[in-house]
This record gives C-alpha cells, structure tokens and sequence, in this order.
C-alpha cells in the first residue's frame, strides 16, 4: 500500500509540473540587465542576468517575485517589478530611469559619455542585444547625440534622452564628442 502511494504522489506531482509547464505564460523585460535569482528574494544568489525586451516564461506568480523557465539552469526568479505582459515599446522604458549594464553583462565596462551618430551608410541601426543578429529597436540618423551607459571592444549600450530609450549600436558607427 505505501508504494502505491508514493507512486501515485509520483505520478501527481509530475502532471502538476507538467501543467505548470504547459501554462507559462510570455512576459517581457522591461528593466535593463535584471536579476535573475535561484529564490523568491533579494536574499537569494544572482544567477544570471536578462536584457531588456527579452521575451520570458513565467509559471507563477506571488509576493513581488515571479518563477521563470529559464533553459538548462532550470527555474530562476526575477521581481515583478521588471516583467510586463506586453512587449516594451521601442519608446520607452517602463521603469522611467535610466537603464545601467553591469560590468557582468558581455564584458561591458560602465561608462557615462556622449556621441553623435556617424552612419557609414545613410543610417544606424539601434538594436535589443549587443549583435548584429538582435532585433532593430530603432533607426539613427547622422548627427543624433546619445548617451553612452556600458561599452566593450565592438559595442556601445546608448541611451536616448529624447525617447528614453535604451538599446545597443556598433562602437564604430559613433563619434565621440
């Protein structure tokens, strides 16, 4: 009689973790290189990081945090103060602050000057990641000024003051002033 028991025990909590699964529901980043913790608090050990506009899955909810499906580390946490249900719009950035990378965040270094925009081409494109392959977030013209918050050897994270946006340009296709 017990080990039918526990295998029936066995057998609810693998449909229970099944059905948590299959409910995930899509979220979006919508602060810049958040926490991901291995427990529901500040307390809890940094796990990884996510940039902002990055689509997650979120299984549950409750007391400011949120239980995320994130790959081989398997389910981490993130405050719910950084996910929305919709996808962030290339205007703005929910938290109205200023997003800043950690030094942990592609080898960036935190950095706090400004460029004017300095195309090769006709234009710059403004992207989600620091990679060629991410997302355009948003088009720049020749002469636009941004803000510089983190760099590394090929890529700047720019902030734009006029739109409160935040997002990723080749090193290369700025100018400093």
């Amino acid at each position: 009689m017990t080990r039918k028991l526990g295998m029936m025990l066995l057998a609810v909590a693998i449909m229970v973790a099944l059905c948590a699964v299959a409910s995930a529901t899509t979220y979006y980043v919508t602060g810049n290189n958040v926490r991901l913790r291995v427990g529901p608090g500040t307390d809890y050990e940094i796990a990884d990081h996510v940039s902002y506009g990055h689509a997650i899955d979120v299984v549950w909810t409750g007391n400011g945090w949120a239980e995320v499906v994130w790959g081989s580390m398997g389910n981490l946490y993130i405050s719910t103060k950084y996910i929305s249900r919709n996808k962030p719009n290339s205007g703005n950035n929910s938290n109205n602050s200023v997003p800043v990378t950690s030094n942990s965040y592609k080898n960036f270094k935190n950095v706090n000057y400004y460029v004017i925009v300095n195309p090769k081409n006709t234009y710059v494109n403004m992207r989600w990641e620091a990679s060629k392959a991410s997302e355009v977030r948003r088009i720049y013209y020749y002469g636009t000024r941004l803000r510089v918050l983190a760099e590394n050897g090929s890529w700047c994270q720019v902030y734009d003051e006029a739109t409160n946006e935040v997002g990723f340009i080749m090193k290369s296709l700025l100018l400093g002033i």
